[in-house]
């Protein structure tokens, strides 16, 4: 791990200048921490870096084969010259039959990988690997989590996840325990896609930066043995770079996936009132009008009365990184936004996310909407349903903040997914039993540690 370690630092300064989610497309799916803490454990992370060192290479093992899963299993072996053993748990192993998958840029370029071994059973990958990297869809964290459990040692492996949202850091505690050592990735590293599934993937817009929180583990464990995984090192340009969050404020009121998709989503369908309709817009984000524009305004303002509201409560300084939607989209996509004369406009002629498709149930009668795709089970259930669930605990405490049109859109949503989160308006729902979300007894500062 050492040897990876300083090459990772090699590789920084030569390569380096001196400083994404969606159907079809991935990339959009972004307490006090400094370098630092008393309930972090560099010692620990310093143990299983020791442990690979022994052995002679880091294992890496990514679970689930999605857009983001076939970059890394392109990135990973050139990016740190043969030194980590990159490994595949995935539910399709048959598609794999190429170990040496493929990644474009955007320039042209190619980058090859190499996987060491592929397999859907976890008693094979996980008891030998010093890192485990979850690049699946947020709802499935939670199954996907109880099922390597029985072969992971806190003591020897980190496990991680290419993109988080809702309360996931609490879920990671709630099933690896305390001494977990986890990172989040709060934004993906680059928008891209894998239009030959097992062979290649393109990543279609890079990063200059993303951010990461931790538990357990310090500055220095990132950027030394998280960073170099995915970087484009090969086009001259050492990005992104991660930067280190002070704790979970800004994943957990991140104004992103889950309140922009549901905004589009009820947009397209809200004329659909259970049978197909005659056809929606192809396009999830450049299908939306002002309507639903205006509905996603109104969801970012609730997001940051919600944000203050914790603030207030708690003072955790990572709410502090949590800009309003509208800032977010013009520094993180301001070039390439053709139109910012209004939010729908902005998301509408946004190029980034221009080639994400509507999913859809099609039949012979017509469209509609689909309940099992990520854009609604992501982004209800593991988004907008986690924070009602801190605003009612907010409550409690006397700090009171709208949610109505967060209400709605759950309820909307839930309606077409044959689920019950909502009862009365409140949550408490049947299904609320699947999902994570802060209790009314749950100390407000679960939210950011």
């Amino acid at each position: 791990m050492q040897r990876v370690l300083r090459l990772a630092g090699h590789l920084a300064h030569a390569d380096a200048p001196s400083a994404g989610a969606a159907p079809q497309t991935s990339g959009e799916r972004g307490g006090e921490v400094r370098s630092r803490r008393p309930s972090q454990r560099p010692a620990a992370a310093s143990a299983a870096a020791t442990a690979a060192e022994e052995r002679g290479q880091v294992v890496v093992t990514l679970i689930a084969a999605g857009n983001s899963g076939h970059v890394c299993a392109a990135l990973f072996e050139e990016n740190t010259r043969g030194r980590v053993r990159t490994q595949l748990l995935t539910s399709k192993p048959e598609i794999w039959k190429n170990s040496t998958p493929r990644v474009r840029f955007p320039s042209g370029e190619v980058q090859e990988g190499k996987l060491y071994k592929v397999s859907d059973d976890p008693a094979e990958l996980i008891p030998q690997s010093d890192i485990v990297i979850w690049t699946g869809p947020v709802n499935h964290t939670k199954e996907t989590f109880v099922k390597i459990k029985p072969y992971f040692d806190t003591r020897k492996t980190v496990v991680g996840m290419i993109f988080a949202q809702g309360l996931v850091h609490v879920l990671a505690k709630n099933i690896f325990g305390s001494d977990v050592r986890f990172f989040a990735l709060r934004n993906i590293p680059w928008l891209c896609r894998a239009p030959t599934k097992g062979e290649e993937a393109a990543i279609v817009g890079g990063k200059a930066s993303i951010d990461v929180t931790t538990i357990n583990l310090d500055q220095d464990f990132i950027k030394k043995e998280v960073e170099p995984l995915f970087v484009m090192q090969k086009t001259g340009k050492w990005e992104p770079v991660i930067e280190f969050l002070p704790d979970f404020c800004p994943v957990v009121f991140n104004p992103a996936n889950q309140i922009i998709h549901p905004a589009c989503y009820w947009g397209l369908f809200r004329n659909w009132h259970g049978t197909p309709i005659e056809d929606t817009n192809e396009w999830l984000y450049r299908g939306m009008d002002e309507v639903a524009g205006h509905v996603l305004e109104v969801l970012d303002e609730e997001l940051q009365q919600l944000k203050n509201a914790y603030f207030e409560a708690t003072g955790a300084t990572g709410c502090t990184h949590v800009i309003p939607l509208r800032d977010r989209l013009l520094k993180q996509y301001g070039d390439q936004i053709a139109d910012k004369t209004s939010m729908a406009r902005m998301i509408a002629t946004n190029k980034a996310y221009s080639m994400a498709k509507t999913p859809v149930i099609r039949t012979e009668l017509g469209v509609s909407p689909d309940p099992n795709h990520r854009v609604v089970t992501d982004d209800i259930g593991w988004g907008l349903c986690p924070l009602v669930s801190i605003a009612e605990r907010l409550e409690v405490d006397g700090f009171k903040t709208p949610t109505s049109t967060m209400r709605m859109l759950i309820e909307w949503h839930e309606k077409m997914m044959s689920k019950e989160f909502l009862v009365n308006g409140r949550l408490g729902g049947r299904d609320c039993a699947e999902l994570v979300l802060l209790q009314p007894s749950d100390p407000l500062e679960m939210v950011a540690r």
